[in-house]
């Protein structure tokens, strides 16, 4: 997969925090030097987090309210 060592990197050195979209793709956007399209890498981060929830080593957090965005959380 395409941005799955910059995910987890990123979530990796902070298990049991709570992760939103937003920062996981302003942090892979950040770690590649050629600016890429943005919704083009939240689909990417999408497919990884997915990849990540079914080998069971992240969380997804669905959200109470509509409107708000799911969390994402490394397990320790």
């Amino acid at each position: 997969m395409k941005y799955a060592q910059e995910i987890m990197d990123l979530m990796s050195a902070f298990p049991g925090r709570t992760f939103r979209m937003r920062e996981i793709v302003q942090s892979v956007i950040k770690s590649n030097i050629i600016y890429r399209d943005r919704s083009r890498v939240k689909k990417g981060v999408w497919r990884v987090l997915q990849q990540l929830e079914e080998i069971d080593t992240i969380t997804i957090i669905q959200p109470e309210k509509s409107g708000t965005g799911a969390g994402y959380v490394w397990k320790k």
